[in-house]
């Protein structure tokens, strides 16, 4: 009886709370880790936000460079080209006034004959003729069918007789 009489005692809840004291270490120890997995967790999350944050801020950089780059560019060369373009035209209108002139002139005396010499031609005229011709013809046929409609049949009448 002695035996249980410990246990029922002040010796059971004195050997508890050794059990309790020896396994105090080991909690606190565990909660630390804990406490550490948590906070290496938190850091790298940190450094990862802090990372974005730079690389969008050197990119955010570039791109402002860009923009000012290329509105420089197109300022400085947009208005070169314009000078460029200027020039060209300027020169080729100093040719035109001045060892073309003469060419050009005689460039568009000798179109000129060429073109009259085209609508003047006996081919030119033929086809002319026959143009009138068929015109002469369908507007005849239309009068004649409103006619023929009316009255009956008309006499076939020959447009090469009239005068086109």
């Amino acid at each position: 009886m002695a035996a249980t009489d410990f246990w029922s005692g002040a010796g059971g809840p004195l050997v508890s709370a050794g059990v309790g004291l020896i396994g105090l270490p080991f909690q606190i120890a565990s909660q630390r880790r804990q406490q550490d997995i948590t906070r290496s967790g938190i850091e790298a999350q940190l450094r990862a936000q802090n990372a974005a944050l730079e690389t969008n801020a050197m990119l955010s950089r570039e791109g402002m460079y860009g923009q000012l780059g290329e509105s420089l560019g197109a300022r400085v060369f947009g208005q070169t080209a314009a000078d460029l373009e200027f020039g060209r035209q300027r020169r080729g209108r100093e040719l035109e006034l001045g060892p073309f002139a003469e060419k050009q002139l005689a460039w568009d005396t000798d179109r000129a004959r060429r073109q009259f010499g085209l609508e003047n031609s006996l081919e030119a005229r033929e086809q002319s003729q026959r143009e009138n011709r068929a015109a002469l013809k369908r507007s005849l046929a239309e009068r004649e069918g409103a006619m023929a409609g009316m009255f009956g049949r008309i006499a076939p009448r020959d447009v090469g007789t009239m005068f086109v």
